[in-house]
């Protein structure tokens, strides 16, 4: 990843970002999330866009499963 890629992301804009800043070999890898209460990694399965019937997201914001 190139040094002025963020750290962090707050927005899918900043996401865009740092995942045009990694190599091609980081973007053949699976994404992972990394779960600090039980210290595991976990592969991203899906990626999907919330209902209009979701509870919690505004319909159409997208989020990550796994």
């Amino acid at each position: 990843m190139t040094p002025d890629a963020p750290y962090g992301t707050q927005t899918y804009r900043d996401l865009l970002v740092l995942l045009q800043s990694m190599t091609e070999q980081q973007l053949d890898c699976t994404p992972t999330i990394y779960d600090p209460d039980s210290d595991e990694y976990h592969p991203v399965t899906t990626f999907l866009t919330a209902s209009d019937t979701n509870q919690v997201l505004n319909e159409d914001h997208p989020y990550f499963s796994f």
